[in-house]
């Protein structure tokens, strides 16, 4: 019975690896995707050993559980002992001669079990002796800094955090300790045992590899997260990351800072954070898991359970007679196609739309002309729709180049090049960037628009409501996204026009945490008992800001500590700080 069980393991975990990579690697939700693989690995295991219950999709269970004996058919039951007993040399040669299949891939099979765990022991071993022939010292929060001079790379292992500093600069080493910290305190070394034993189990499966990798790369960007999450400046610890990463690697079964994942990562750390609409794909796992393992009802009914309740619902449905939800879905592929193609042709103003078609968002058909219009908030989707509405209607229309505002919140300019294909005629136009001045930099675009009739093109042109309107609609919304972060833009063009520098952020939630008095020591910033802001003599000499506007020592003092929001305090190459403070 191994082989039959391993097969399905094997088989279940590689789709649900394969699910993982392909629908939610790269949502910001890391702490959720930990627990995923977690369910993964959980699930890849326990659901062949529940017997199959006699309802739910039973054409999936009857095929699935006769597909893997089929596969496994051809391994025989071991029907003699692998390692023969004591006896003469004549008798252990005809019992050698009389393995079958099963004995020889069983053989296989243990063997390379054996030099998998051997190996795993052996870093094990390693690294308990290199942790007890170095000097140690225990820091609040019970991590271990663990210094050793024949450490080429640092790393951690549950608690302890091993490192050189002789290897890295005072600003590289915060940077270290902060990241190596997280990978400490959330218990990261677990998931990568796990997924260790996991791999020596199933080591002839590529997809335990694989699972593993996804393991490393994920505790990373929870890792990452948190660090910058607590205050430490993005691009300062990427410079830290870069260097830590040209250095060698340390032992596979530690959390290393030095993870060459640095692609990714950067990645991860610029990314801004999903949107809520990703919750639909957990919801697709949720129901592969469930066609995956048809065969074990109790479970799935637990799972869905577990969710949470905006998805529990949705997933409820999956639940029903999965016969009858395929044909439903057949049933409305060509209408949701043809949703996808359909336009709004009014006739007049008053002409109200149609109930049952779908307005491609920037695109308007009245009579025989095409308004296109591409506003602050327009995305590279709308873009796309728009595109093969124009396409459809016998012209093209082609993003030359666009920017954003720094945080890619909305557009700030665009060019775009049309054409009509009936009549050859093409033109190009752009949005005026004379008028930008450095304090209206960021400002969104009002909108971009134009027109395409059979005979010609247009651009410029300010199109019909409801176009018109719609440009509005989202210009108001930009221009109100641009007010809450004009504190946030000013930082940026603060820090733009003093060159490289390095420095920390402080959230109202840390400054009045754990570890507040020792911010307020070290950092010189915190909570008074007049409950106000706190800011010591050590920046008497910073050039301060509230919000956009320069400020004084005393001014900050005095503010009350219910409309702090933020702190950002950098400094230069030459030694100068800067402190702005975020404020209701």
């Amino acid at each position: 019975m191994l082989f039959p069980y391993l097969l399905k393991v094997s088989l279940l975990l590689a789709v649900l690896t394969l699910g993982y990579r392909w629908m939610v690697q790269f949502e910001t939700f890391s702490k959720l995707n930990r627990a995923l693989l977690w369910l993964n690995v959980m699930a890849a295991w326990t659901l062949p050993l529940i017997p199959m219950p006699d309802w739910g999709p039973v054409k999936v269970q009857t095929e699935f559980h006769q597909s893997i004996p089929k596969i496994a058919k051809v391994i025989p039951t071991v029907a003699q002992q692998i390692i023969p007993d004591n006896g003469s040399l004549a008798m252990k040669s005809s019992k050698w001669e009389g393995l079958g299949l099963a004995d020889w891939l069983l053989l296989a099979y243990l063997a390379g079990v054996t030099i998998l765990a051997v190996r795993f022991l052996y870093q094990v071993g390693k690294l308990i002796y290199v942790l007890a022939k170095s000097d140690f010292e225990e820091s609040n929060n019970r991590v271990y800094l663990v210094r050793n001079r024949k450490i080429k790379s640092p790393y951690s292992f549950f608690h302890w955090i091993l490192v050189n500093p002789e290897n890295h600069t005072p600003q590289e080493m915060r940077h270290i300790l902060a990241h190596e910290t997280e990978h400490a305190l959330q218990w990261h070394s677990i998931d990568l045992l796990l997924s260790e034993i996991q791999r020596i189990l199933l080591w002839f499966n590529p997809f335990a590899w694989y699972h593993q990798k996804l393991v490393q790369a994920n505790l990373e960007y929870l890792a990452d997260g948190a660090v910058l999450e607590g205050g430490i400046e993005k691009k300062q610890y990427q410079y830290s990351l870069l260097t830590a990463v040209l250095q060698d690697k340390e032992l596979p079964l530690t959390t290393s800072f030095a993870q060459s994942l640095l692609k990714n990562r950067i990645k991860m750390m610029n990314k801004k954070p999903s949107h809520y609409l990703a919750w639909v794909k957990y919801v697709l796992l949720i129901a592969i898991l469930y066609l995956s393992s048809a065969f074990v009802a109790p479970y799935r009914h637990k799972l869905v359970v577990m969710a949470p309740k905006v998805v529990r619902t949705a997933v409820m449905k999956l639940m029903e007679d999965t016969v009858s939800k395929e044909q439903k879905q057949k049933l409305e592929v060509k209408p949701e196609k043809a949703i996808l193609k359909a336009t709004i042709i009014p006739v007049a103003d008053s002409v109200s739309e149609t109930p049952d078609r779908k307005r491609i968002k920037g695109v308007l058909i009245r009579n025989d002309t095409l308004y296109w219009g591409i506003s602050a908030l327009t995305t590279w989707e709308d873009v796309s729709e728009m595109r093969k509405a124009v396409n459809k209607f016998g012209g093209e229309i082609q993003i030359n180049g666009i920017q954003y505002d720094p945080f890619q919140h909305f557009i700030t300019s665009v060019s775009v090049r049309v054409a009509s294909k009936s009549q050859g005629s093409s033109g190009s136009g752009s949005t005026d960037e004379r008028r930008k001045t450095a304090e209206n930099e960021f400002m969104p675009i009002q909108g971009y628009s134009g027109y395409i009739k059979k005979d010609g093109i247009g651009m410029g042109q300010w199109p019909p409501a409801p176009l018109s309107q719609e440009l509005e609609n989202d210009y108001q919304k930009a221009l109100s996204q641009h007010k809450q972060n004009a504190t946030a833009y000013f930082e940026h063009n603060l820090k733009a026009t003093i060159g490289p520098n390095s420095g920390s952020g402080y959230s109202k939630e840390i400054l009045e945490g754990k570890y507040a008095a020792r911010f307020l020591e070290r950092g010189g910033i915190g909570k008074s008992p007049e409950k106000t802001l706190k800011v010591t003599e050590l920046y008497k000499d910073a050039e301060l800001y509230l919000n956009t506007r320069p400020t004084t020592l005393a001014e900050l003092n005095a503010l009350p500590f219910e409309q702090f929001e933020k702190a950002s305090i950098f400094e230069d190459n030459a030694g100068k700080k800067y402190m702005i403070v975020y404020a209701r």
